[in-house]
């Protein structure tokens, strides 16, 4: 696939723009003292700042590390045929590496700014159970969540959390969604999340949890959790309860009635989510697609089914349908047409 062009009649959105401009300037090489000032005093004038820098910096390691995907190979090569035009890829990025300048273009060129990691909403707790609090996202919306115990839980787009901690257990239910848990150290009980009759345990830790339909995935960023599913209501009483663990690099879908099967992961993709992209491997379209639709009101179609064949690789933003539609139709032969909200549906182009 290619990747989104260098030039746009519109600018980036500023605070991303500075953001990217400072990963560059880090990436040739050490700051000047002078520089790390400035460097400082920008990330303490708003919290937002931080948040644009960190999402940079996500989307700059997801590029490098896809860099012989078909999608970088084309950005480099657009940088490179546009370095002799300064107005064309910005002033800021002339000059550096092509792999670098290549990856925050492909970060802020889009004209929609990812939206930041906010606050979800909190939902009215039961009066039968005080002891509770519920969050939840919405649509395209991500959230991080302090807990009671200095673990942060940060929400994926259209995700529901319910806190129930106790002397027992520091008890986290993932009721849908996704949700990535990092847990606090050196706590004296132990920190579980629910789903789906799976339970994961953790003690100081970092792993992401999804629920996809009556599957639930278990990705390790770091350290070490296990995974207990219960037997299935309606099973044998003498069926045992399936243990594994996972340390980091590896995940796991579960799913009633199925062996829990461990896989590789690549650790830096596991949330790459967060940063608010996404990043596809060889993926059909279809299910790129359905992935993108996660993040938006108005979702992609797919109007013929071959088109939804195509292979798909490379790093997208995940709140930009539009700009993910035009991109596949730059390499495959599709076109782009639009519902009457605007939403982009993919067809196969009549030659």
């Amino acid at each position: 696939m290619t990747g989104y062009p260098l030039t746009r009649p519109w600018r980036p959105e500023p605070t991303s723009e500075a953001a990217a401009a400072w990963v560059l300037l880090q990436e040739e090489g050490e700051l000047s003292e002078t520089s790390q000032l400035r460097f400082t005093d920008w990330l303490a004038e708003d919290e937002a700042h931080l948040v644009a820098y960190e999402d940079a910096l996500w989307a700059l390691d997801a590029a490098a590390r896809h860099a012989g995907a078909p999608d970088m190979l084309a950005l480099r090569g657009a940088a490179l045929a546009a370095r002799g035009n300064r107005k064309q890829v910005w002033g800021w990025t002339a000059g550096l590496g092509l792999t670098a300048a290549a990856a925050v273009a492909f970060w802020t060129v889009p004209h929609e700014p990812i939206s930041p990691i906010g606050t979800a909403t909190r939902v009215a707790e039961s009066t039968a159970d005080a002891g509770t609090s519920n969050y939840q996202t919405a649509i395209g919306q991500r959230s991080a969540i302090g807990l009671p115990d200095g673990s942060v839980a940060t929400l994926d787009t259209d995700s529901q959390i319910r806190v129930a901690y106790s002397g027992k257990e520091r008890a986290v239910y993932l009721l849908k969604g996704q949700a990535l848990f990092e847990v606090a150290h050196g706590k004296p009980v132990p920190f579980q999340v629910y789903a789906k009759g799976q339970r994961i345990t953790a003690i100081g830790t970092v792993f992401n949890v999804r629920i996809e339909g009556d599957e639930v995935r278990v990705s390790m960023v770091e350290g070490m959790v296990k995974v207990r599913s219960n037997p299935a209501p309606g099973s044998d009483a003498g069926t045992p309860a399936r243990e594994i663990t996972l340390t980091a690099g590896e995940a796991i879908v579960a799913a009633a009635a199925r062996p829990l099967v461990v896989k590789p992961v690549e650790v830096r993709d596991v949330a790459s989510w967060k940063g608010g992209i996404l990043v596809f491997n060889d993926k059909p379209l279809s299910e790129a697609v359905a992935e993108i639709n996660r993040y938006t009101m108005r979702p992609i179609a797919i109007a013929d089914g071959a088109v939804g064949n195509y292979r798909v690789s490379g790093v997208f933003k995940s709140n930009d349908p539009e700009h993910f539609s035009q991109a596949m139709a730059e390499v495959f032969p599709i076109e782009v047409t639009h519902a009457s909200d605007g939403a982009p549906t993919l067809r196969a182009r009549a030659d």
